[in-house]
């Protein structure tokens, strides 16, 4: 029994002891409320006030019932509580209760599913980048390095609708599945789907054939981190100059590059400016490796310089953190 179950335990059997307590002395004794209520407080903490009414054999024998069941009550919940405050845990459910306020209070964050290697590749770059995201993790472990980091995490198994529910999918924008189990992450994908028909939903897939089980029951997109890793071990044996190319176009030094995504907003400096007349290399320093219209999946690699931006237009440009943001508010820095 864990420790939130062992104090509502108590709770609720101390709560029974009272009832039972009230309505035998009211009946036993022929006494009003407020007197049998206080018959039940004084036997069950024994401290041997006078008595109330005709205490008769029957008054008797019901005493000495709700001594014996007050001691062991109160001895009961005594221990655990000193356990609870020694270990700590009375803080632990503290937090607990303030985690789940604070993951209730989320809207379009994201869900991270697993407690495998490749999730907490996942969630250190979701705090790198600032993230609101929530973890479900089967993992006590997981959850106590989490919660000690300020990382919103849930135990439990993200097969299960309730925990998702907690995890607040019906509000969430995208969710993670990163399990090795093929089952727990089909299910979870269905399960989902079934609670936010909007939510994306991006999937680890241990096979060919669970990544099209997986498109199918709701998958947005599926991953397979093996067959990643396989070619690119594959690329790096045929073509390594190639792939020592790419590892130093991405990386320049102590400095690494990073690929984003800038969206063209309503009154933004990009709004029907040409990319020749945006200048974004001159300006910020960044490449613009391809543009993806609003209305078409398939974006436009290597846009031509005459190439006239629309509101919602993403472009996917390589560069630094500070010279996105630089892009990202060159509008601002025109107007001031």
């Amino acid at each position: 029994m864990d420790e939130r179950k062992k104090l509502k335990f108590i709770l609720y059997t101390f709560i029974a002891l009272m009832v039972i307590g009230t309505i035998g002395y009211m009946i036993l004794l022929k006494i009003n409320l407020v007197d049998a209520i206080y018959m039940t407080v004084i036997t069950i903490s024994t401290v041997g006030f006078g008595e109330l009414g005709d205490m008769h054999e029957g008054g008797r024998l019901f005493s000495i019932f709700m001594i014996f069941s007050g001691v062991g009550i109160v001895g009961y919940a005594f221990t655990n509580l000193v356990v609870l405050l020694v270990e700590g845990k009375i803080v632990d459910l503290w937090k607990g209760k303030k985690m789940n306020y604070n993951i209730s209070q989320l809207k379009d964050h994201y869900i991270i599913c697993g407690s495998t290697e490749l999730a907490e590749v996942v969630i250190a770059k979701f705090v790198k980048e600032g993230l609101d995201f929530v973890v479900i993790t089967p993992n006590r472990d997981d959850l106590d390095e989490y919660s000690h980091h300020n990382i919103l995490v849930i135990e439990g198994c993200s097969t299960e609708e309730e925990i998702l529910e907690k995890a607040g999918v019906e509000k969430a924008k995208g969710l993670i599945c990163t399990m090795d189990s093929e089952v727990d992450n089909i299910v979870t994908v269905l399960t989902a789907r079934n609670l936010n028909d909007k939510i994306y939903i991006i999937s680890n897939s241990v096979s060919k054939s669970g990544a099209e089980k997986l498109m199918k029951v709701g998958a947005n997109k599926t991953l397979s981190s093996v067959e990643i890793s396989g070619k690119r071990m594959a690329a790096l044996m045929i073509k390594p100059n190639i792939i020592s190319f790419l590892d130093v176009f991405t990386r320049v030094g102590d400095v690494e590059l990073d690929l984003e995504e800038v969206t063209v907003m309503k009154g933004s400096y990009l709004e029907n400016k040409t990319l020749y007349e945006a200048e974004i290399q001159n300006k910020t320093g960044l490449l613009v490796l391809a543009i993806k219209k609003a209305q078409d999946d398939h974006p436009i690699f290597n846009p031509p310089m005459d190439y006239s931006f629309e509101i919602d237009d993403v472009l996917i440009v390589l560069g630094r953190e500070e010279q996105v943001e630089k892009l990202r508010h060159l509008g601002d820095e025109i107007r001031d």
